[in-house]
């Protein structure tokens, strides 16, 4: 696994996983790794390495640092697409909340480094478009679906919808039953939950880690499933 900076001798480890992609029942050549460590303040520190390098050509390196209640803090990530001449192709960027506050330093393909900021109502759900934070969000919405909720979507791939796009949304989730999955030779429970707008249904553990996803595009099933599977202990 590849990473921004490397475990640190002070940080307790937590859980990891990674996720294999497919598509029509064909597996691609794109993972998603991720580790979750803590400190001893509480704080929890995720690394992710999404290598879709020789699938698609992109690569994405990303930490984030959760307080001890498990709101984001900060959120770093080098993004590169060495294919995509019409976008983005390299991107450092460093997302920190404060106040209500979104604040992002970043740099488009090695140009002079950028501030930008935005303002986030309070109760806002910050959906990094990473499998390990989806989880979390999906049960957020789905908890409380009749409410007009904001989600802030971080957007990585075009100068122009950097550094995201903050929306209203309302039942745009619902839970969907429980069903236990086999990951290997093991039961693991999890929650279904559908998109309403969308063709995707996410299984969902009790920690709040996504199992499996499943959606349809262009007539096309597109699968992603968790291996290597290691969960927290509480």
């Amino acid at each position: 696994m590849r990473y921004l900076h490397p475990v640190q001798g002070h940080e307790e480890f937590v859980a990891s996983g990674v996720y294999r992609f497919s598509k029509d029942e064909t597996p691609l050549d794109k993972t998603e790794a991720w580790t979750i460590h803590r400190h001893a303040d509480g704080e929890r520190f995720i690394r992710i390495d999404m290598d879709a390098r020789r699938e698609e050509g992109r690569s994405i390196l990303a930490e984030a640092l959760l307080d001890r209640s498990g709101h984001l803090a900060r959120f770093d990530i080098r993004y590169e697409n060495e294919s995509f001449d019409g976008g983005i192709r390299h991107l450092r960027a460093s997302y920190q909340v404060a106040d209500e506050r979104l604040q992002v330093g970043f740099n488009f393909n090695g140009a002079e480094r950028q501030y930008s900021e935005v303002d986030l109502p309070a109760d806002a759900l910050i959906d990094i478009p990473l499998l390990i934070f989806r989880g979390e969000t999906i049960r957020a919405l789905a908890s409380d679906a009749a409410k007009a909720q904001s989600i802030f979507v971080p957007m990585f791939e075009h100068a122009q919808l950097f550094p995201g796009r903050l929306q209203r949304t309302s039942e745009s989730v619902a839970e969907d039953g429980d069903e236990v999955l086999r990951l290997g030779g093991r039961a693991v429970s999890a929650t279904r939950f559908r998109y309403r707008d969308r063709a995707a249904l996410y299984w969902i553990d009790e920690h709040g880690v996504i199992i499996k996803r499943v959606n349809a595009f262009r007539q096309q099933e597109f699968a992603v499933q968790i291996s290597s599977y290691v969960p927290p202990e509480n």
